[in-house]
């Protein structure tokens, strides 16, 4: 008689790791390669030394390379936010927090770069300060604010809206693009997750949302998609009231 002995393993933590390692080397060969390219790209016909430009043609490169510039770091951060993220380094430092005035300030900053859209913010008066930190919440409105800014890209309303509950209050964000399709809902907030309707259309790593989510859930709150009541996508999150 014989006896067979077997060894089973659990391979699906090492297929999700060998994915998150495939997404990660797709965004630095993409996303962060093409602001570079980019970059290098205008610097060098800038200077040239057997032409000479018009002073409209340098104010327009200079722009394209502070964009670029910008959208590098962006990259950056996120990734390194992301890093910190998973090695559980999120440190907040705490203090009251006025979400309608610091939703207000993140909405002019936005009008400047976009002329397409009309953004709308509805809090109710006395809207109730919450303990919660300043600058991880201003990168959560941020995002939230880009997203729809990115994914409406012919324009119409974009509105924040704060609600009051008994025990936490509630930001959403709402846009009038094309939506999100059910089938990515359930992962939108999933590390490097891009829909493949709009991620040739857009940049991006992936990680915004996944920001956002790991930020509220650690000051205690939760993060949502809204059934589409309406064209567009509305993405609400709450807070614990102090």
């Amino acid at each position: 008689m014989r006896s067979i002995v077997g060894n089973l393993r659990d391979i699906t933590k090492f297929r999700e790791a060998e994915e998150v390692k495939s997404t990660f080397i797709s965004i630095i060969s993409h996303e962060l390669r093409t602001p570079v390219a980019l970059i290098k790209g205008y610097v060098g016909t800038l200077r040239r030394e057997d032409a000479q430009w018009d002073p409209a043609v340098v104010r327009d490169s200079l722009a394209v390379i502070e964009e670029e510039a910008d959208h590098l770091a962006q990259l950056i951060d996120d990734l390194l936010d992301a890093s910190r993220l998973q090695a559980g380094g999120m440190t907040l430092q705490r203090s009251d927090v006025a979400l309608d005035q610091l939703a207000a300030r993140l909405v002019e900053r936005f009008r400047t770069q976009t002329a397409r859209h009309e953004f709308v913010v509805e809090f109710p008066r006395d809207f109730p300060v919450v303990l919660a930190d300043e600058e991880r919440m201003t990168q959560v409105l941020s995002n939230l604010i880009s997203n729809a800014v990115k994914y409406s890209p012919e324009g119409g309303r974009i509105t924040l809206r704060g609600q009051v509950q008994p025990s936490e209050v509630i930001v959403s964000v709402a846009d009038q693009g094309p939506g999100i399709p059910a089938q990515d809902a359930p992962r939108v907030f999933d590390r490097f997750f891009r829909s493949s309707a709009v991620s040739r259309r857009t940049k991006g790593a992936g990680l915004g949302l996944f920001l956002a989510k790991s930020v509220v859930e650690a000051h205690g709150g939760r993060i949502w998609i809204d059934p589409p009541a309406e064209p567009g996508a509305r993405i609400s999150f709450s807070l614990p009231r102090s």
